[in-house]
C-alpha cells in the first residue's frame, strides 16, 4: 500500500487509499476450504440453490419485489467491524488465494448469490457491505463462523428475507461521503458535519467549517489511530472514521500498536514441520507457561498444546496452526 491517496483511490472500487494495514488474515476456521464442514455445508446448499435454475432465480426475483424495502433495524457498526476483525483483520481488499476474499470473507458463489460480481476483495467497501447486509437479511449470521466464534446472534432482520435497498449497509447512521476530498484551506457545510461529530466525540472543534490548522492535526491523528494512510485529508475512510473509528482526543503522538501479534506467515504448519516462523510461535506459547524450548520443530508436544490451545479459544481442533490459531499465541486465553 502507499502513503498516497490519490483521488482515483478515493473512489475507485480498489478503495486502497487509506487501506488498514494487515495484522494477520483470517480466513475460515483455520485457514482454508478444507477447514470447515459447515463452511463447505454453505457453500453446498449455494451450489444447491444454484442449481436450481429458473425455478430459484424466479423465486429470488419475486422475493425483491416483495420486499424492496429496508428492515427497522440491522446491526450496529460496531458488530460489524468485530466480525471484519475476526474474518479479514478488517482488510477489504484482502486476498490470501484461500477461496475467500474481502472484508468478510466471501467464497464466490456465496458472494455471486447476493448479487455480487468480479471478485469480492476487488469491489469497494461500500459494495462489500451492502452484499454483507444482504446476505445478513437472507440467511442471519449463519454463513460466517466468526459469527458463532463472537457469539453474535440474529436480530428481527437476520434472516428475514428483506431485501436491503441500496445505501443500507453495515454502517447506518453515518452520512455518506460527500464524494470530495477535503483539504487544507477548504470550507463546507459537510465538512462542518465531520468536525461537529468530532466534536461530539471529545476533539477541540468548534464547527466552522473551515479546514485550517487544527483540523489539519487531528485530521492526521485520526488517520494514525485508525491504521490510515496519513494524508491529512478528509477522504471517505477518515470520513467514516469521525463515526465508526477510533477517536483519541487527548492523543499526541503516533498511534502506539493495537497489537503486536505478528502477521501469519501464510503457511499452516503441521506434524513435521520446521520453521523460524513456528519457533516464533513457540516462544510466544512459552512466555505464556508452555513447555516449549522454541526449537521450530513441530512434533508431539508441539501437537498437544496446539490441540489445547484450540479447545480453550473455541476454535475447531484442527491440530495444525492455521490464522486463528497463530493469532491465539498472542490475544488468546491461556
Amino acid at each position: 500500500m502507499g502513503k498516497d491517496e490519490p483521488v482515483s483511490a478515493e473512489s475507485s472500487t480498489q478503495a486502497t487509499a487509506e487501506a488498514v494495514p494487515e495484522t494477520s488474515p483470517s480466513p475460515r476456521a483455520e485457514a482454508g476450504p478444507m477447514e470447515s464442514n459447515a463452511v463447505r455445508a454453505v457453500r453446498r446448499t449455494v451450489c444447491a440453490l444454484a442449481a436450481a435454475g429458473a425455478v430459484a432465480a424466479m423465486g429470488v426475483a419475486a422475493q425483491i419485489a416483495v420486499h424492496p424495502t429496508k428492515a427497522s433495524a440491522d446491526p450496529s457498526a460496531s458488530v460489524w467491524q468485530r466480525l471484519r476483525m475476526c474474518e479479514s483483520s478488517d482488510r477489504y481488499n484482502t486476498d490470501t488465494g484461500n477461496g475467500y476474499y474481502g472484508a468478510y470473507q466471501f467464497d464466490l458463489p456465496t458472494w455471486r448469490s447476493v448479487g455480487g460480481s468480479g471478485l469480492p476483495s476487488q469491489a469497494s467497501s461500500a459494495e462489500q457491505d451492502f452484499r454483507a447486509l444482504y446476505l445478513y437479511r437472507m440467511r442471519g449470521w449463519q454463513p460466517w463462523e466468526c459469527g458463532t466464534i463472537l457469539g453474535l446472534q440474529d436480530d428481527g432482520d437476520g434472516g428475514s428475507g428483506v431485501v436491503p435497498v441500496r445505501g443500507g449497509s453495515p454502517h447506518p447512521g453515518v452520512p455518506p461521503w460527500p464524494g470530495v476530498q477535503f483539504r487544507l484551506g477548504d470550507r463546507s457545510a459537510d465538512l462542518r458535519t465531520w468536525q461537529l461529530q468530532m466534536r461530539k466525540r471529545g476533539v477541540p472543534f468548534q464547527g466552522t467549517g473551515y479546514f485550517g490548522q487544527t483540523t489539519l492535526k487531528y485530521v492526521k491523528q485520526l488517520q494514525r489511530d485508525n491504521g490510515l494512510g496519513v494524508v491529512g485529508y478528509i477522504g471517505p475512510k477518515t470520513w467514516s472514521a469521525a463515526w465508526t473509528g477510533r477517536v483519541d482526543p487527548v492523543h499526541s503522538g503516533p498511534a502506539k500498536p493495537t497489537s503486536r501479534v505478528p502477521a501469519w506467515p501464510g503457511v499452516q504448519y503441521r506434524l513435521g514441520d520446521r520453521s523460524t516462523n513456528l519457533k516464533k510461535w513457540q516462544l510466544q506459547m512459552r512466555k505464556r507457561g508452555f513447555p516449549f524450548t522454541g526449537t521450530g520443530y513441530f512434533g508431539p508436544t508441539t501437537m498437544k498444546y496446539v490441540k489445547q490451545l484450540q479447545r480453550d479459544n473455541g476454535l475447531r481442533v484442527v491440530g495444525y496452526i492455521g490464522p486463528k490459531t497463530w493469532r491465539a499465541a498472542w490475544t488468546g486465553k491461556r
